[in-house]
């Protein structure tokens, strides 16, 4: 068996297996027998298939390797020749078929721990894993021990030199962290030599010249930590045009100055922060922009940081990743604590004790430990970051005059800036960061064969990291499991939440039992709106108070993070959603019902506002918002409007939709949005029908039969004229001869029209403005004029039995704006001079 010794002074031997594949220096492979690769095609080759272990090198990049951009007519058949000699190698030495083509391309199967990077990776990740410096010591030295030299040594590659290059790197990082850990335990006397020599080897690594002089200062060599700064600063000035940056300077400063007294023997600055997330993903911007505030020291520096989101979108995550990526700046320590499961008092006692003062030293009293954390982070550099804090009035006995010192915060409530206090807002992920986090849990593989079902499974958690991590673990546990059935486990919206697990629930409705009794029932009710956004004066309709009352709970939601604010209207987010859909179920019906008319009511109050009239008719409810420009409210709100026309109809409340149709024929027919005056129209009549709704049958078929007029539609006109006058007589108390003879004398006129000039109409062309009507709208064609009367209906009614029916289109003069639809007499409606 052969073992690697590691640097002298490592507290363990890292054992190499007998077989396997080395590329930490020379490459090598063993087997039975050692495999000897000399060929330099064959070498090239095998580095690429070993550096891309279990996934497939395409051909393409194998010819780039091997020949660059001028590969000979007979390049792909030397590739396989290569790979025909490695696979008989691999064979001959007991290693068995390794070597596989697939698609393009070839790979290389790879056991766990077999190829010595593999190994190494593993083990700096458990290194910074680690919570203990002695820990992350002993597995950084573990790892560097794998190192026989140069990686690759000798293959002649521009793009293996490429690889090798990064791996190199990978090297050089290592012996940083574990410098830094070795300098935490206080080796500082055993790691000078080594960081002098790797200073020599490195000069533009401020990290090791940092190091070095952090080191001697410790050992008391005072004067050569000086010296170890002019020199990188002089190479810093001549060779780059620069200044060191703002760490070295500060040491610089405070070793002059005295400040920066050397630890006592044994003293470990701590390093409290949890272990990195192996699969974390997305949110880069933000991270570089955390760690930039983070480490600022020039004027106006935040001192304290915020990072705010709802529950579940990941602040623990990218607080603890930004954490760990400033650290280096921070060589006093990281301290770390979680404000929701500790007293203040115990939190500053433990950091206290972490930084070096002694149990019996420490105030019994709050005020007095927090005057003696500050007092002891004087001259120092120390990280705090503190979790899940109710308000920044939590943070304040932490937060230090040290000049050094940052605190990092994360917090479930909207915060304000201001001077020395920075903000963050954390979002949900978009779908490329989804799929990626999905893809670092599930593999890559299994979503590259399924990405549509990927990109499903987070739109169906709403973007939430917590949502999407539950699922994606849920189906990577279950290897025969496909993202398939995990979307179709998920589509079902009653169950969903339950089926992302307890912890989702718990996390969107994070902050909902605190609220007053107003805000969680409006919190409830807002389940009755459709999905996406909406104005706030729905509040005010649904919540049964006063306008500023509904203001008020509206603004706790918004504050709590249950409602999202989108310029000037709100949303709910799809997860939370659910919870209000599960909160609604549970209240009485009649509750409910009363909180869905009230909102049909303030509908139809902006509708008549819109339309300048006061339409008789049901309950109408006012609300503090009117609809601003009249000309253009329906422009705005024309979703919303029919939604509410469907919600009325699914609600059961034929009433209301019949009355919300009959605004919307006469809002969408003034700009001639067929589309949406059919859609309302019909969804009212299916409505109406079967509660026996005589008279609002009559008027939507009436309404219905004026559009099919104005599309030319004259068959479909006489049938709707027909059934509102079979329901307007049915009704009783209605008067329809006007209706009607205007309606007969209306035929002959416009069967003359089509006769003269049956060409047909071109409609005019939709015009792309904010606002513009939905697909099937089109602009309104001139009307076919047959009388004053309001709804100016025309019908086959009168053509001889057995005649032929007219399809053509003719133009006519366009009437004034009619009158709006109501449900009315037509005998009330004086004529037009």
């Amino acid at each position: 068996m052969q073992t690697t010794v590691p640097t002298p002074g490592a507290p363990s031997l890292h054992v190499v297996p007998d077989t396997g594949f080395r590329v930490l220096g020379l490459l090598q492979v063993h087997g039975r027998e050692p495999v000897v690769v000399t060929a330099r095609r064959q070498q090239v080759v095998l580095a690429l298939l070993l550096l891309n272990g279990n996934r497939v090198v395409p051909l393409e990049v194998l010819l780039d390797a091997l020949w660059g951009a001028a590969p000979p007519a007979t390049a792909r058949a030397q590739v396989q020749t290569c790979v025909s000699a490695l696979r008989r190698a691999l064979l001959k030495a007991g290693l068995g078929e390794r070597i596989s083509a697939r698609g393009s391309g070839y790979c290389l199967d790879l056991a766990p721990g077999e190829l010595d990077l593999h190994a190494f990776e593993a083990l700096v990740a458990r290194g910074r894993a680690a919570r203990r410096p002695e820990d992350a010591r002993a597995a950084f030295r573990e790892a560097l021990a794998l190192w026989r030299g140069e990686p690759l040594t000798g293959i002649d590659s521009g793009v293996v030199r490429a690889h090798q290059v990064r791996i190199a790197e990978r090297r050089v990082e290592v012996l940083e962290d574990c410098l830094d850990a070795e300098l935490e335990l206080g080796l500082h006397r055993e790691v000078v030599g080594e960081i002098s020599v790797l200073t020599e080897e490195y000069p533009l690594r401020e990290r090791f010249v940092l190091q070095l002089m952090t080191a001697l200062h410790r050992c008391g060599r005072r004067v050569e930590a000086l010296s170890a700064y002019r020199a990188v600063r002089r190479r810093f000035v001549d060779e780059l045009g620069l200044e060191p940056g703002t760490a070295l300077r500060e040491l610089h400063q405070d070793i002059l100055a005295g400040s920066s007294e050397p630890p006592a023997a044994g003293w470990a600055a701590p390093r409290m922060l949890p272990a990195r997330l192996p699969y974390f993903t997305g949110h880069e911007r933000l991270l570089a922009g955390l760690r930039r505030g983070l480490t600022d020291d020039g004027p106006g520096a935040a001192v304290v940081t915020v990072l705010t989101g709802r529950g579940g979108v990941g602040k623990s995550a990218v607080a603890a990743e930004a954490a760990h990526r400033a650290a280096p700046a921070f060589p006093d320590g990281v301290l770390y604590a979680r404000l929701a499961e500790e007293d203040a008092a115990d939190v500053l006692a433990r950091f206290l004790h972490a930084l070096g003062v002694p149990a019996a030293e420490i105030p019994e009293e709050l005020d007095g430990r927090a005057a003696l954390y500050r007092s002891v982070l004087t001259g120092r550099r120390v990280l705090t970051v503190l979790e899940d804090a109710a308000s920044l009035s939590r943070v304040t006995p932490f937060v230090a005059d040290a000049r050094g010192c940052r605190l990092l915060v994360t917090t479930g409530t909207r915060v304000a800036s201001r001077p020395g206090v920075a903000v963050a807002e954390l979002d949900v992920l978009d779908g490329a960061e989804g799929v990626e986090l999905v893809s670092a849990l599930v593999g890559e593989d299994r979503v590259t064969a399924e990405l549509s079902d990927a990109v499903e499974l987070v739109e169906l958690c709403g973007g939430l990291p917590l949502a999407v991590t539950g699922a994606a673990t849920h189906v990577a546990a279950r290897p025969g499991r496909t993202l398939a059935q995990a979307v179709a486990r998920l589509r079902a919206e009653d169950d969903r939440l339950g089926r992302l697990g307890a912890g989702v629930r718990d996390a969107v409705g994070r902050g909902l039992d605190e609220l007053p009794a107003p805000a969680r029932d409006l919190f409830a009710r807002l389940a009755l709106l459709p999905a996406g956004s909406w104005p706030g004066w729905s509040a005010t309709a649904l919540a049964d108070l006063g306008p500023a009352e509904a203001a008020d709970a509206l603004e706790a939601l918004v504050d709590a993070r249950l409602v999202d604010v989108a310029g000037t209207r709100y949303r709910l987010p799809s997860l939370t959603r659910l919870l209000a859909l599960e909160l609604l179920a549970a209240q009485p019906l009649p509750q409910r019902a009363a909180a869905s008319r009230r909102l049909f009511g303030a509908w139809l109050h902006l509708a008549d506002q819109a339309r300048g009239v006061a339409v008789e008719g049901l309950p109408r409810t006012p609300v503090p918002a009117g609809p601003g420009d009249p000309r253009t409210w329906y422009d705005r709100e024309h979703t919303g409007l029919l939604a509410a026309v469907r919600q009325a109809a699914d609600a059961g409340e034929p009433r209301y939709c019949a009355e919300l149709a009959l605004a919307v024929a006469d809002l969408a027919g003034e700009r001639g949005w067929y589309a949406d005056w059919r859609e309302s129209g019909e969804t009212a009549l299916n409505a109406v029908v079967p509660a026996g709704d005589r008279r609002a049958e009559a008027a939507l078929e009436r309404s219905l039969g004026e559009l099919a007029v104005r599309e030319s539609r004259f068959a479909d006109a006489a049938g709707r004229i027909t059934r509102a006058l079979t329901a307007g007589e049915q009704a009783g108390g209605l008067s329809w001869d006007e209706l009607v003879s205007q309606v007969l004398a209306g035929v002959g006129r416009a069967r003359a029209s089509v006769a003269a000039d049956p060409a047909p109409l071109t409609p005019a062309p939709l015009t792309p403005v904010p606002g513009a009507p939905v697909a099937g709208n089109r602009t309104a064609a001139p009307r076919i004029s047959v009388g004053r009367n309001q709804y100016d209906l025309a019908a086959d009614r009168g053509q001889p039995e057995g005649a032929p029916r007219s399809t053509g289109r003719a133009g006519h003069r366009r009437l004034p704006r009619p009158r709006p639809i109501s449900w009315r007499r037509e005998s009330d409606y004086p004529e037009e001079a």
